[in-house]
């Protein structure tokens, strides 16, 4: 899965690249529906690999400090 995502990212990247250098061109229209194209599989597919983890662990540390800053709830003896 990270090798792929690898080629997916070298993909966007050489795309947009592509996009950049033929924007002058007849083939504008193909070049910007491949770009966006392998931009929507990217985003399509990053939640499957590691490299979301910085998300994820990004909402547990905010988690975390919401916890710890309400405060304890009383329980009474009786």
């Amino acid at each position: 899965m990270d090798a792929g995502f690898l080629v997916l990212l070298l993909l966007v990247a050489a795309s947009g690249l592509a996009l950049l250098v033929g924007r002058e061109s007849s083939a504008m229209a193909l070049l910007l529906s491949i770009h966006l194209a392998t931009v929507l599989a990217l985003f399509l597919l990053m939640p499957y690999g590691k490299f979301v983890h910085g998300l994820y662990r990004y909402a547990a540390l905010v988690r975390n400090a919401l916890e710890q800053a309400r405060p304890a709830p009383r329980f009474s003896s009786e």
